[in-house]
C-alpha cells in the first residue's frame, strides 16, 4: 500500500507522454524510436509533466496499458530515463483483480467497470485516499462522470502541452 500523499496524478503515457508528433518526428528523422522500456516519450511532454510535479508535489500513479508490466517496471522506466516525479503505484485492474468495493462502484453498470475510472477509484478506496486532490491526464475519455471535475483530456497528437499542464495545476491545488 501506498503512504499518504495529498496530491496524485493520475497518468496514462500513449498519448500524454508517447505522442504521434513525436513518434513521427523520430521516425522521420531516423532515431531510435523506443528503448528497452518501450516507446520514447515525446521530452516536450514530460517537460509539461515535470511542470506540474514542481508547482504541485504530487506524486504518480500510473493508469496507462503499460502498467501491466508491473510497479517495479515502471519504477525502473522512471529512474532509467531520469523522468520527473515519483511513480507510487500502478492502478489495479478492476475486473481481474476483483477490486469492486466502493460505494461509487457498486452503482456503476457493468460495462462501465472496464474504465480506467473504475480502476482509479479502487486505487483511492484501497489506499484511504478518497479526499486526496488528484488529477487523471489521458488521451481517452475513461473516466466516470464523477471524476470529471479532476480530467485532462490530451489529443495523441501532442499529448500533454503546457495549457493541459497549467490546468492540472490548478486542479491539483484547489484543495
Amino acid at each position: 500500500m501506498a503512504k499518504k500523499h495529498s496530491k496524485i496524478i493520475f497518468l496514462d503515457f500513449d498519448g500524454v507522454l508517447n505522442t504521434e508528433y513525436h513518434q513521427r518526428l523520430l521516425q522521420y528523422e531516423g532515431k531510435v524510436w523506443q528503448d528497452k522500456h518501450g516507446a520514447c516519450f515525446d521530452p516536450k511532454a514530460v517537460k509539461q509533466l515535470q511542470t506540474i510535479v514542481d508547482m504541485t508535489h504530487a506524486d504518480i500513479v500510473i493508469e496507462s496499458s503499460w502498467k501491466y508490466l508491473g510497479l517495479e517496471a515502471m519504477q525502473e522506466m522512471w529512474q532509467d530515463r531520469q523522468l520527473p516525479g515519483r511513480v507510487i503505484g500502478i492502478t489495479p485492474s478492476v475486473i481481474s483483480d476483483g477490486m469492486l468495493l466502493s460505494a461509487d462502484l457498486e452503482q456503476t453498470s457493468p460495462a462501465a467497470l472496464h474504465c480506467k475510472g473504475a480502476e482509479i477509484a479502487s486505487w483511492l478506496y484501497n489506499n484511504d485516499m478518497e479526499n486526496a486532490s488528484y488529477v487523471i491526464i489521458d488521451d481517452e475519455y475513461v473516466i466516470m462522470e464523477s471524476q470529471l471535475p479532476h480530467f485532462i483530456l490530451t489529443n495523441p497528437y501532442d499529448g500533454l502541452t503546457e495549457e493541459l499542464a497549467m490546468r492540472a495545476i490548478n486542479i491539483l491545488n484547489q484543495q
